[in-house]
């Protein structure tokens, strides 16, 4: 089974840019995937666009290009678009001020405040509070919980924003995993459900449709010459059949899974239709 890189020699001219995951795809915990360097500075010098896309939304777009590049692979802060970054997108369309209770952390600098959202992660200012905003990392998961809680049980109709959709992820380092946003986001519906609470979040991050819209809007704005693409152009590359891979085809991108991660062959060839990538490759 041929790389990503393999093929992309040889079809170079039938694509414009080239989206990106990064843990699975690019890189396993701090340390680069093999080629995974190499093909960045492929695509550097074929001066062709590509963007790494992440869910982490515990992480600035400066901060995890920092990391990127301890790791050896080519990143400025512009390569990146975290689900954190749909925070703009989301409240350019529905934010009408007011407070917002974050849970956790959403980066450094904060992706809530640069997208115009007041936030705080006081209880005490739980009442005052018109929303939620979860966010992920080290905190007092008990405090936060409860507080959420309680802000649904008496507001149901207030948005819960789940910036980073997935349930678990990996540490930076790789050593074990550890629960999102999306996880802590399901566990308060969950509880809520129980309470007679039904609540409909909103996710942000890969697979859903703002992230890619997002990223599209982010291709013109850097590019304008790729103003009217062809999505199809776009190559799509992760590790997540349900993330990377769902979420390329809903746009319209050419899918290609990579076997580096968390994704299997057999599970590959078994996936329905919406997660059916449209190439298979052993790595970057």
């Amino acid at each position: 089974m041929e790389t990503f890189t393999d093929f992309y020699m040889q079809h170079k001219t039938e694509f414009s840019a080239v989206f990106f995951d990064i843990d699975g795809t690019l890189l396993a915990g701090n340390e680069p995937l093999p080629g995974a360097a190499e093909l960045l500075e492929i695509l550097q010098k074929d001066r062709v666009p590509y963007f790494l896309l992440t869910n982490d939304s515990c992480h600035s777009q400066a901060e995890k290009a920092r990391f990127m590049r301890r790791a050896g692979l080519i990143a400025d802060e512009t390569n990146i678009i975290s689900s954190g970054n749909v925070l703009k997108w989301w409240a350019e369309r529905f934010y009408n001020g007011g407070l917002f209770f974050r849970f956790g952390s959403l980066g450094e600098p904060d992706y809530a405040i640069s997208a115009g959202i007041e936030v705080t992660r006081e209880a005490a200012l739980a009442p005052e509070c018109r929303g939620v905003i979860m966010g992920e990392g080290c905190f007092d998961w008990r405090q936060n919980l409860e507080t959420v809680f309680n802000i649904f049980l008496k507001h149901p109709d207030y948005p819960l924003i789940a910036v980073n959709p997935d349930t678990y992820g990996s540490t930076a380092d790789g050593s074990k995993m550890s629960i999102s946003s999306g996880g802590f986001t399901r566990l308060i519906c969950s509880l809520l459900e129980d309470a007679g609470v039904h609540i409909e979040p909103v996710f942000l991050g890969k697979p859903y449709a703002s992230f890619y819209q997002c990223a599209y809007s982010h291709i013109k704005e850097q590019f304008p010459a790729l103003e009217g693409l062809d999505p199809r152009r776009i190559m799509m590359v992760g590790d997540s059949l349900k993330s990377d891979i769902q979420g390329g085809n809903s746009a319209g991108f050419t899918t290609c899974l990579v076997l580096s991660g968390v994704s299997s062959l057999k599970a590959a060839e078994e996936a329905p239709g919406a997660q059916k990538p449209d190439r298979i490759f052993r790595s970057v």
